[in-house]
């Protein structure tokens, strides 16, 4: 079989699916293992709780429950093979907006304690709640699943998962 690869288009194939990512990568903290390759350009990123610049060629092995985010600066290619594929869940939908801020927190972190294996629920909220994501996984280690569903100048929507 042969596939143009286009940027946003994945190939499945045997529990394997391959991607070229086509803008920025936001975050994300899932389940299984992924390998991103930068094949050309630059860019920024942050693995685990660690940012840096990365210039191609350069391979970032991504174990299960770690998080992963990458910012292109100019063009650049980068590949995703990754080894499982995305699960999405029946989940509660937890609004935060209308909370205040030294509740928040608290309040989503008793939640996902809560939360059966494999469980999950989303969250919304009015900014990038990504400290609310290493506060989490500092609690409870290689437990939380994190993936950005929508997200603009004011709307936050996270998939918090509880992970194996």
């Amino acid at each position: 079989m042969v596939e143009k690869l286009e940027p946003g288009k994945r190939i499945k194939a045997n529990g394997f699916e391959f991607s070229l990512i086509g803008e920025s990568l936001m975050p994300s903290a899932l389940s299984y293992k992924r390998i991103y390759i930068l094949s050309e350009g630059s860019g920024r990123y942050i693995l685990g709780q660690k940012f840096g610049n990365a210039l191609a060629p350069c391979v970032f092995v991504v174990e299960p429950s770690v998080l992963f985010g990458f910012m292109p600066e100019g063009n650049a290619y980068l590949y995703e093979l990754a080894m499982g594929n995305k699960e999405g869940c029946e989940g509660e939908v937890i609004d935060l907006r209308p909370l205040e801020h030294g509740v928040r927190h608290p309040f989503v972190m008793k939640r996902f304690s809560e939360l059966d294996e494999g469980g999950c629920f989303y969250i919304i909220n009015d900014h990038d709640p990504l400290p609310l994501y290493f506060q989490m996984a500092m609690a409870f280690p290689k437990r939380v699943g994190w993936e950005y569903i929508e997200f603009g100048d004011e709307f936050w929507k996270i998939r918090i998962r509880r992970l194996s």
